[in-house]
């Protein structure tokens, strides 16, 4: 029997550079700790929002946008963002199936990759950018929800669809169970609902239609999912929910009334 602190532990080591000591993450136990992957996303999150929070104190805005971002990005040693460009590169460099998962598979990025990583990071910070020290609130909700959201895409994804490859990181994760899945979704809809009220059905809306579109690319073009599918699902939902969470911000309206 794993403990909570056992798969956090697995949870973190597998999803970001934090160290947490010697331990081994076997499928099963890779499969347990998935119920603790948006609480990772709050910390991936919340750490972004720390050195969002320095850069726009010391060097201003834009620069603290920048600074937060990156600081995301090297916190998970960019391990969703090459998912994504692989993910760009094999979806749409392929003619079937095998070439596109042997395009996944290659360590090279293309230009699709490039495209989308650098579209990706450029609207991220201009997400963030408007926002300064004192508007702490409007980059707190930019930052945990986005990172929390992005993190359970992979569980959506996991439960749906059947793995592309059987010795790929897709099929690792394996079919998350009721447990796993009711600690998942209880996470995100406490910090959803804490943080915007009224509007988190509009931003369950948001992931969902990007969901979709992930799922429906993954299943017509390779026939099921993969780690990079899994990278690239974890990308798009957290901008996908930053988008609507910036686009309320800019309206001016009330997050609770």
């Amino acid at each position: 029997m794993l403990t909570f602190i056992d798969e956090l532990r697995a949870a973190i080591g597998f999803l970001t550079r934090i160290p947490v000591g010697r331990f081994e993450t076997t499928d099963r136990t890779l499969t347990a700790s998935a119920a603790y992957f948006p609480l990772v996303g709050a910390l991936v999150g919340a750490i972004g929002l720390g050195f969002w929070w320095v850069g726009a104190s010391l060097l201003g805005p834009l620069a603290g946008a920048v600074i937060g971002v990156l600081a995301t990005v090297v916190v998970t040693g960019a391990l969703h963002e090459d998912g994504l460009a692989d993910t760009a590169d094999g979806l749409w460099g392929g003619a079937t199936a095998e070439q596109r998962l042997a395009i996944m598979r290659d360590s090279r990025i293309g230009t699709y990759g490039i495209i989308a990583i650098v579209g990706d990071l450029l609207l991220r910070v201009a997400l963030l950018a408007p926002s300064d020290t004192n508007d702490i609130e409007t980059a707190t909700r930019i930052f945990l929800i986005g990172h929390v959201w992005g993190l359970i895409a992979p569980l959506v994804l996991a439960a749906t669809l059947p793995a592309a490859r059987k010795d790929g990181q897709g099929a690792r994760l394996g079919v998350p169970t009721p447990r796993v899945t009711s600690i998942a979704v209880l996470t995100v809809a406490v910090v959803t609902i804490g943080l915007v009220g009224r509007w988190a059905p509009v931003v369950m809306a948001a992931a969902a239609i990007v969901l979709l579109g992930v799922w429906q690319a993954a299943m017509r073009r390779i026939g099921g999912v993969t780690g990079d599918i899994h990278g690239a699902a974890v990308v798009l939902t957290n901008l996908a929910v930053a988008l609507t969470v910036a686009a309320i911000a800019h309206e001016g309206v009330s997050w609770v009334d």
